[in-house]
């Protein structure tokens, strides 16, 4: 019996010591796993509204924000006064490009001191941009804003001199940059306007000029997800009547010769 007891008395012990060993050895496994390193951050300076193109750039448009070290962007600034110089009008620099709320302001986005946004930094490389005559109807009632893609349409005499007008579509899926002097891309208002400022390489704003000297150029508004070109036929004055041709070149008559034998002769429109 008392042997029992000492052998339970044991048996405890040494179920204590390998609890608390065990206990040891999970705590130092746990402190060897490192936890994972918070990321590297900086404060960098983002759009806190919408600012549109040619707009200044004041104090309470911008904030800070903690931006990833790793992913900041080129060009971006650390500060807000950085952007401004000391002693100055915080209303010296516009945007040279439209940016988003949130969104880094970068340098190469705002002009340096009183300097203005030029159209030239939107044209694309390799493109031109070319002003066309337009007026509200022609420009879609003002409903054709900077951003949007047109196709043009000539409207023209098809000889010189001649009273038959003739329509051509003359150049498809063209961007406008600008409506008169509005280039941003963010209005929504209609633009009642004279000119179209477009995006074409040099041989489309070739043909343009010529257009524009042969006859009266039209906008036709794209919708947003219409990109394919399509087949263009000249239409004239004629098609704009509802007669139908019979058959297909037009009227045939039929007329009998000497001998009598019937010949079909088509007679053009």
């Amino acid at each position: 019996m008392q042997r029992s007891i000492v052998s339970l008395i044991v048996g405890a012990v040494l179920a204590v010591i390998a609890i608390a060993l065990l206990y040891n050895y999970v705590g130092g496994l746990q402190g060897n796993v490192a936890a994972p390193a918070a990321p590297v951050t900086k404060n960098i300076v983002v759009a806190g509204e919408d600012i549109p193109f040619g707009a200044p750039v004041i104090a309470e448009s911008l904030s800070l924000v903690r931006w990833p070290q790793e992913s900041v962007p080129a060009g971006a600034f650390m500060s807000i006064d950085e952007i401004f110089s000391e002693g100055e009008d915080t209303g010296n620099r516009v945007t040279l490009t439209a940016i988003v709320a949130g969104e880094p302001v970068l340098r190469s986005r705002v002009s340096g001191f009183g300097e203005r946004p030029i159209l030239s930094r939107q044209v694309a490389e390799g493109m031109r941009a070319l002003s066309i005559r337009i007026d509200d109807v022609i420009g879609v009632a003002g409903f054709v804003l900077p951003g949007d893609r047109v196709d043009i349409l000539l409207t023209r005499s098809s000889v010189p001199g001649g009273t038959l007008m003739v329509a051509d579509i003359v150049l498809q899926n063209i961007v406008i940059l600008g409506i008169d002097q509005s280039a941003d891309q963010r209005t929504d208002q209609p633009i009642v306007a004279r000119t179209a400022t477009v995006e074409v390489t040099p041989e489309q704003a070739q043909k343009l000029v010529l257009a524009q000297s042969a006859g009266t150029l039209s906008l036709a508004l794209r919708g947003v997800t219409t990109v394919d070109e399509i087949l263009a036929l000249q239409v004239n004055e004629r098609d704009l009547s509802n007669r139908r041709p019979v058959g297909p070149g037009g009227p045939i008559v039929r007329v009998r010769n000497g001998n009598n034998a019937p010949v079909a002769r088509t007679v053009r429109p």
